[in-house]
């Protein structure tokens, strides 16, 4: 009996552990890819200084051509071409109301992920309600359930040869919907009922961990309404916060 009592005592150790240093794991990954992308970041804005001071020298001396009376159609165009061989790349989000998220936490989790599936290839369409006001006591949780929905999204829709991932953010007299809709591996097969599960992933390697976060945070918030759907190789997620 006493054996019995230290074995489960021993596995229980052993299994606080494990769900400690998974729960590690998953944070230094998530610095590690923030600290990547802020670095990412500052090259592209060191990029675009240059850019702009190469730019005005451009105009400079277009300015000079024209005093002189000089043919500057030959000018016009290489300066047409440097601007767009070099703000191509540019992936700012063009999407203007992503801007008028009330809520700084959130409208910058938004706008980094955005960046993010975009510089992988992923063709992201965004949808964003005019002036979107989110109660800003909610505003920590969503941003966590955000940062994981919009990670899982990105992460599944690579799997698929030609990968989509929509995001619309719709405003309602009391709630506000935060939608994610995009394609995985078509020959994906998804156990629905264990999705949020701690420990079920779709993705090798992986330990499940965001998910189960998701639903932890949901489930301890009676605002909260969380509902997913998969159906042809799409996969959409509906996260529904209450305005009060």
């Amino acid at each position: 009996m006493v054996t019995l009592i230290f074995i489960g005592i021993g596995m229980t150790v052993f299994i606080v552990g494990h769900l400690s240093k998974v729960k590690a794991d998953y944070e230094l990954q998530q610095i590690s890819e923030r600290n990547a992308y802020i670095n990412g970041l500052e090259e592209k804005n060191n990029e675009l200084r240059r850019f702009k001071h190469d730019y005005k020298n451009f105009l400079l001396s277009l300015s000079a051509s024209i005093e002189n009376n000089q043919d500057d159609s030959e000018i016009v165009q290489r300066l047409l071409n440097y601007a767009d061989v070099n703000l191509k790349n540019d992936t700012k989000p063009s999407d203007a109301n992503l801007y008028k998220i009330n809520d700084k936490l959130i409208r910058g989790i938004i706008i980094t992920k955005v960046m993010i599936a975009r510089d992988k290839g992923i063709q992201t369409n965004v949808e964003i309600a005019e002036n979107v006001e989110i109660a800003q006591k909610f505003s920590i949780d969503i941003t966590r359930i955000l940062g994981i929905l919009f990670d899982n999204a990105i992460e599944a829709s690579l799997k698929n040869p030609k990968p989509e991932l929509d995001f619309a953010l719709i405003s309602y007299d009391e709630s506000v919907e935060f939608v994610f809709k995009n394609n995985v591996d078509p020959t994906a097969t998804i156990e629905m009922s264990k999705l949020y599960d701690l420990g079920y992933s779709t993705k090798s390697n992986h330990n499940g961990l965001g998910l189960a976060t998701v639903k932890k945070i949901v489930n301890s918030n009676k605002n909260f309404l969380l509902q997913t759907k998969f159906k042809n190789s799409k996969f959409s997620t509906v996260l529904t916060s209450m305005k009060k």
